[in-house]
């Protein structure tokens, strides 16, 4: 379950992370969830490991790309668990530098998308709450 999330349940997001004996009992303020998020108009040169972690990249930190894209079943678009900051402007799109010097956009689609505080860069609360 912890290697496949996060899920999301009933509209809820669910997180799941490994537990340890000498983790605080506090909730910290979130400053960064792991989001799915779908890359569409993948250029097939960069239909790699390498590839796909470098177009992730410039939006979060890549953690894993799902059975599909892994195994390459599914090439309309790759679907990876991204890391993203409450700082992130979310973006539809990513601009790709090819290696001729041309450029193409890459979409950017997140199934699930959280409210993020820009006053003082969290999720799970808006800037009207804050």
């Amino acid at each position: 379950v912890i290697d496949n999330g996060p899920w999301d349940v009933w509209g809820y997001h669910l997180i799941i992370g490994r537990w340890s004996s000498d983790m605080p009992l506090v909730l910290e303020e979130c400053k960064a969830i792991p989001v799915w998020v779908k890359l569409s108009r993948v250029p097939v040169q960069y239909w790699t490991k390498l590839g796909l972690s470098y177009i992730a990249s410039v939006i979060g930190k890549p953690l894993y790309m799902d059975a599909n894209t892994t195994k390459r079943h599914r090439l309309s678009f790759s679907r990876i668990c991204i890391e993203m900051a409450a700082t992130s402007s979310f973006p539809d799109s990513i601009v790709l530098e090819l290696e001729n010097g041309c450029t193409t956009n890459i979409g950017v689609d997140y199934p699930w998308k959280t409210t993020a505080c820009t006053l003082c860069k969290v999720f799970d609360h808006s800037n009207k709450t804050c």
